[in-house]
């Protein structure tokens, strides 16, 4: 059952329970600002900021920006900076390998040793920085602990060796030390010293969880029992390795950084040990912050954030075999059964059982699944199996569904069995009877996506071409005339507890609302982000929207608000970001197609079906986040920056265009700030930055006055607690004064008062009609432009874009791609479809050129409605065409090339006076890129060319199909090899490449 399963609230600190490749993790480097790649230390100030140091400097980091400081700011920081310790929201120490260093108001003071009789001021490497319980900042030094006091470090107690780490609890001060740790109270100072085989090793962490003390060594990992230590961490048999960092957070996990893994331990759980991901590689620092976030300081992969996040995926690890799932339902008994790409599996005991292999179904893939108490149902890409006790069955009356895809499986309140297929809709009633709905029987498309029994028993049937309701042995339309429109790709359907309907559709990525009475209409420009609905799912008020490109909740007192005044936009929270145009929310991978038992909402958990498993997420209400004080960082005038130490300032005269940086220190990951400004005596109201990540605002050619400037966190729970304030005063020239003004005109009103109102008026005049002249020549030169920019870009016969748009537009798409996970770990290619109209002389021979423009320009029309929204086609040249396909999941080509075929040879070309015709096309087929562990081997064109070569052979082989070149089995290309100019033939001549086509030819009926 899923009492084994516990996905914590995020804002929580890491859950025990949850594996570590199930946290969210999110990483930092030099490309994003660190001054170097190496973080040696962490902490958090007072303000939320938190600080990285690096063997080349130090940088404050918002959630944003990183502040750099290197050693052009201070000399120090240019060695490495091993030890760090907020102390206030304005002071930072700064632990380095030559010294202490001060961090106090913008400027660093380096921090010496007292001189004593026998030595001058010195500095010493300090390791380790903590606080003690008066407050006061403990260092550590070459003979003991020490303290700073009248800008100087003072010896506060004297051990026999070097201090190397610290840490102040609730029993007093740990020191470790060579060899040994000591523990500092008020009634003196007590020696623990290590086992006498490892005595000479360096006590470099120390941590504590309740009463249990943990040393982190160079000979491993120790355990207080008692007054003695005892080796821990390691495994039997195995030699211990050095510690490198140690940390306990809030949930009683302790984290061991080596320098082969990291390690957490906690107790009444197996010790979990991770290897070769992601935030476990060369730790070197650890920090948990106040939001519950783990912050890894790696030697070579720079800051990792490590949070629970909102889901935990199951998939191999747990069981399954074939991780690709296409469905999810539940049985009568309350488990769980998935449809994979190789059979159906039941999630029983904490674990996946396999149930069916996919060689016992008609087709492998359990496309769709409906569990009862005595039998399951599984609907393939090929028709309809049944498990009873054990064995799986083709029930002979359901062998008409044999070459049907199964979208969806139903029962009904009267028993009756309802089947949702691409060849229409069928029912199975309680005798047994099969009975098919299609176009013959109202619908405008067979294709079925899925089927919704309403409370009232009223039968909805979702299609690719709108929305029906079956009714006594009839399917009606129902929506057209209330709002729905006609057309709509029905792929999600649900009742609300209200009665109230929710659609999604793929026609524009929307949802529609039906109120009973009419339909409303919910799209992007009400804040809706771009993502197909595969599932809609209700809790607690609110509406759970999953599909391919994540998950987002969405309030229904929000939608209400839309409806009642469409101003309101819509208040949306990504959750699940697998794409979407939409920040926020955590990066996953989600989700896999329409229909039924695409999703389930199980004790507060939604169970969605994904590439990789299945997906649950945690749909308890958010926390509001933490409300944080935006900081105003500071002022630019005249090309110099001040810091404003008061709230207040006045410009130098004929400073009339300031520049004002702020910040808002923020890491929590599911909350995006909304931060607004303005400039109160100036602006009419709050202004948006340009973008979420802008942290600075100029002003231009301000007149003369005081004003105020104001930024706030509006996505925060109290905007005005966190808002900072800055009064800015802009003194007037002495032209702009009152005395001046009134000086002036005394001495001129009487003298020129009449000719200033001619010239005045002159100059208006002519200033009217020149601005009048302007703007005409200009918005004719804008028209002028924009149409020779899409003639030059569009073919003048079908109106679809030529060479000329390709060669601009695909290297951009592919530069955006590459930014992709998916696309960039090779799941996941742009497709080439370079297709040819089979006898198309035969056509301008036969019936005129003039007809044979007629098909050229329906081609384009059905090939523009084929294509998904993203994709683009192309007149390539003459009867040639080019389509290019957004990333998809690899291996689709033999689908997509079929698909083309088909739809293409059962169209009705109009050619003029009442003629009709149908054609076929031959089509070539190529992935982008071609081998994913070489992206940059072949340009588009190049691949282009081998899909020319592919549409070639198709064309020899009988025209009516399709062939695609993919890599052959075990192609091995040479190390040294990361690009390829010229012909790509060679790759096809030296077998690196194979063909591949479709086993039967589309019919022209």
């Amino acid at each position: 059952m899923l009492l084994s399963l516990s996905l914590a609230h995020p804002a929580a600190a890491l859950d025990p329970d949850k594996p570590f490749r199930d946290y969210v993790t999110d990483n930092w480097g030099v490309e994003q600002g660190l001054p170097q790649i190496s973080v040696l230390a962490i902490t958090q100030d007072p303000a939320g900021y938190l600080w990285f140091g690096t063997q080349a400097g130090l940088a404050r980091f918002d959630g944003v920006h990183f502040q750099r400081y290197t050693r052009h700011d201070a000399s120090e920081l240019g060695n490495n900076i091993l030890a760090l310790q907020a102390d206030g929201p304005q002071r930072l120490w700064v632990g380095t390998a030559r010294g202490l260093v001060l961090f106090e108001d913008g400027h660093f003071q380096s921090i010496p040793a007292s001189a004593t009789a026998d030595a001058p001021e010195r500095s010493f490497p300090v390791n380790a920085l903590a606080r003690g319980a008066d407050g006061q900042v403990l260092v550590t030094g070459p003979d003991g602990i020490y303290v700073v006091a009248d800008k100087h470090l003072q010896c506060l107690h004297a051990l026999p060796g070097p201090t190397l780490s610290l840490l102040h609890a609730d029993d007093g001060l740990w020191a470790g030390s060579t060899g040994s740790v000591f523990h500092v109270t008020g009634d003196g100072i007590e020696k623990y010293p290590l086992p006498a085989t490892v005595r000479d090793t360096s006590v470099t962490a120390l941590a504590k969880i309740g009463d249990k003390l943990w040393a982190g060594t160079r000979h491993g990992l120790f355990r207080l029992q008692g007054h003695t230590w005892k080796a821990a961490g390691n495994r039997p048999g195995e030699a211990p390795q050095a510690v490198e960092a140690l940390a306990a957070d809030r949930d009683g996990n302790l984290w061991v950084a080596t320098q082969q893994y990291l390690q957490r331990l906690h107790d009444g759980m197996p010790a979990e040990r991770i290897q070769n991901m992601a935030g476990s590689i060369a730790i070197r620092s650890i920090h948990e912050d106040d939001t519950g976030n783990l912050w890894l300081g790696s030697m070579i992969e720079g800051v990792t954030r490590v949070w629970n996040g909102w889901t935990r995926r199951l998939s191999q690890p747990e069981g399954l075999n074939d991780p690709l799932l296409w469905s999810i339902a539940a049985g009568p008994d309350g488990n769980i059964w998935v449809g994979s790409n190789n059979g159906v599996y039941e999630w029983q005991g904490g674990r996946f059982q396999h149930r069916v292999g996919g060689a016992q179904l008609p087709q492998p893939e359990a496309y769709s699944l409906l569990p009862e108490r005595e039998q399951t149902w599984i609907g393939t890409r090929a028709g309809v199996a049944v498990l009873r006790q054990g064995r799986v069955e083709q029930p002979a009356v359901l062998a008409p569904l044999r070459n049907a895809q199964i979208n969806g499986i139903v029962r009904d309140h009267s028993g009756r069995h309802w089947f949702a297929t691409t060849q229409g809709l069928y029912l199975l009633d309680a005798d047994n009877r099969l009975t098919h709905y299609d176009e013959k029987d109202g619908l405008a498309d067979a294709r079925i996506r899925l089927v919704l029994e309403t409370r009232g028993n009223r039968l909805l049937v979702g299609t690719y071409d709108g929305l029906y309701e079956w009714r006594d042995g009839h399917l009606l339309a129902t929506g057209e005339d209330t709002g729905l429109g006609e057309g709509i790709a029905v792929t999600a359907l649900l009742e609300l507890q209200d009665g109230r309907w929710v659609l999604g559709s793929n026609t524009d990525e929307s949802l529609r609302v039906f109120d009973g009475r009419r339909w409303h209409h919910l799209s992007h420009d009400r804040g809706l982000p771009a993502n197909i609905p595969f599932h809609l799912a209700e809790k607690d008020g609110d509406l759970w929207v999953a599909g391919m490109q994540g998950v987002y909740r969405l309030p229904l007192a929000s939608i209400d608000q839309s409806l009642a005044d469409p101003k309101i936009p819509l208040a949306v929270q990504m959750v699940i970001n697998s794409g979407a145009d939409q920040g926020g929310g955590q990066q996953d991978k989600c989700c896999n197609g329409s229909g039924n038992s695409r999703g389930l909402l199980r004790d507060g958990r939604l169970w969605l079906p994904t590439r990789d498993g299945a997906l649950l997420v945690d749909v308890v209400t958010p926390q509001q986040p933490f409300t944080r004080k935006v900081r105003i960082e500071g002022l630019q005038v005249q090309g110099q920056w001040v810091h404003p130490s008061t709230g207040k300032f006045q410009l130098p005269l004929n400073a009339r265009s300031p520049r004002i940086e702020f910040s808002l220190p923020t890491f929590e990951a599911m909350h995006t700030p909304q931060l607004r400004y303005r400039l109160r005596g100036y602006d009419d109201g709050w202004r948006e930055p340009e973008s979420p990540a802008m942290r600075s605002v100029s002003y231009s050619n301000l007149p003369p006055g005081r004003y105020t400037f104001e930024v706030a966190d509006f996505g925060s729970s109290d905007p005005q607690a966190g808002m900072a304030r800055l009064q800015l005063e802009i003194p007037p020239r002495p032209h702009e004064t009152l005395a001046f003004r009134l000086l002036a005109v005394l001495l001129l009103a009487g003298s020129i008062w009449l000719g200033y109102l001619g010239l005045k008026h002159r100059y208006k005049r002519q200033r009217a009609a020149l601005e009048r002249l302007v703007q005409e020549r200009t918005r004719d030169l804008q028209a002028a432009n924009a149409r020779l920019e899409v003639i030059s870009f569009t073919d003048p016969l079908t109106g679809l874009h030529n060479r000329r748009y390709l060669a601009q537009q695909i290297p951009a798409d592919l530069a955006f791609y590459e930014r992709d996970e998916s696309y960039r770990d090779g799941s996941e290619a742009v497709v080439f479809a370079l297709l040819d109209v089979d006898h198309f002389k035969t056509i301008n021979d036969t019936h005129g050129h003039a007809a044979g423009d007629r098909v050229l320009e329906q081609l384009g029309q059905l090939l523009n409605e084929l294509k998904r929204s993203g994709d683009y086609v192309a007149r390539w040249g003459g009867e040639e065409f080019l389509l290019v396909l957004r990333p998809l999941p690899r291996g689709d080509l033999g689908q997509i090339g079929q698909r083309l075929c088909s739809r293409i040879a059962e169209h009705d070309f109009e050619l003029g006076n009442g003629l009709h015709h149908r054609i076929t096309v031959s089509v070539g087929l190529i992935e982008c890129p071609l081998f994913p562990a070489y992206p940059q081997l072949l340009g588009w064109e190049q691949l282009v060319t081998l899909a020319d070569r592919a549409l070639y052979r198709a064309k020899s082989s009988g025209r009516n199909g399709w062939v695609a070149y993919r890599p052959a089995p075990g192609a091995q290309l040479p190390e040294d090899l990361t690009a390829s100019s010229g012909d790509p033939w060679w790759l096809v001549e030296n077998g690196l490449l194979e063909m591949f086509d479709g086993e039967t030819r589309c019919t022209i009926t």
